[in-house]
């Protein structure tokens, strides 16, 4: 008898202990060919592995993770800090920022957890990211899911600076607006004593004009200040070089050679201009696009149930009524 419950003992503490394990984030770095360290982290466990890729730029995991952690319920979901930013090294040169060097380290985590094919979210300027690695690599993607993905060209990113501006002038006060002038100049940043303090205040100011209605602030959850002192000083910086190193860009045309099944997601109220997710999802085969009423850049905040009831129906592979073809549009901005 004694040696049967010391047996069930040993099965309860590797059982507790295995559960522990699963709950418990993973993380590390990743060497880059380039010498880049990143930081990754993951959430989760199971059989399927998704691999949740953070807007900004400049932005990291964190910006993202908290407000993501329903997609860990019944999978590995692998986080990474892109260069320059949170944890990964920091990089000052802007050459070593462009979007070829991001595209590299995407596939380089590919290839550090040993995936065949990867099933990628883009959220907001990560949403342009992994389109533009499976651009170059479509046979490394299993799945995709552009999560309210930044514009696919430089028209309708112009455009969707317009829309943030004119919210400012809607309904900022002068108070509000004088802040903004100074806490949206990438110099504030670099010069402040409390870059930290400089950031809240930015994304305070910022966050609302993304949102539906304002109120839907208060649930966000993600920490888009994470980092040293330093990552979160050149924020804005590594923000400003990597747009730039992609120019005039109009990714439209690439993207035809992309077969795997994507589902592009798009809030209403999203500053950015529906017609840019509309051209995403037309340029791709297999690509639908899911619009959601009352709901901004930030979905999974205003509108989770519907939100994630997507996304889960979307990664079974099954048919999801609501998301519709999108035809190609014989003018491309």
């Amino acid at each position: 008898m004694k040696r049967l419950l010391f047996s069930l003992l040993l099965i309860f503490i590797w059982q507790a202990s295995g559960s522990c394990l699963a709950q418990t984030p993973q993380e590390g770095y990743i060497n880059t060919p380039d010498g880049v360290r990143l930081f990754y982290k993951i959430v989760g466990s199971g059989s399927d592995t998704l691999l949740a890729v953070h807007g900004g730029p400049g932005n990291s995991l964190n910006s993202i993770l908290a407000d993501l952690e329903p997609l860990a319920k019944k999978r590995r979901v692998i986080y990474y800090d892109q260069r320059g930013n949170g944890r990964s090294d920091l990089i000052k040169e802007p050459e070593r920022l462009a979007i070829s060097k991001h595209i590299a380290d995407l596939e380089t985590v590919r290839l550090h957890f040993k995936l065949d094919k990867i099933t990628l979210l883009g959220n907001s300027w990560g949403g342009l990211l992994v389109s533009a690695y499976a651009a170059a690599h479509p046979d490394r993607v299993q799945r995709m899911i552009l999560h309210s993905p930044a514009p696919p060209t430089k028209a309708f990113l112009i455009e969707d600076a317009e829309e943030i501006q004119a919210r400012v002038e809607q309904r900022f006060n002068a108070d509000q607006k004088r802040r903004w002038r100074v806490v949206s100049n990438p110099q504030t940043w670099v010069k402040a004593d409390d870059p930290r303090a400089v950031c809240r205040e930015f994304f305070q100011l910022l966050l609302p004009l993304y949102l539906s209605k304002t109120e839907s602030a208060s649930r966000f959850k993600g920490d888009v200040c994470s980092g040293s002192e330093e990552a979160v000083r050149s924020q804005q910086v590594v923000n400003m070089h990597v747009w730039r190193s992609l120019g005039e860009f109009n990714l439209l045309p690439s993207l035809g050679v992309i077969k795997a099944p994507v589902l592009v997601i798009h809030g209403a109220a999203d500053p950015i201009p529906v017609e840019a997710s509309e051209a995403w999802a037309a340029a791709m085969p297999n690509a639908r696009l899911l619009l959601l009423k009352d709901s901004g850049h930030i979905p999974q905040i205003e509108q989770p149930e519907m939100f994630f009831k997507a996304i889960e129906t979307f990664l079974k592979g099954e048919a999801l009524p609501e998301a519709k073809k999108v035809q190609a549009s014989t003018e491309k901005k």
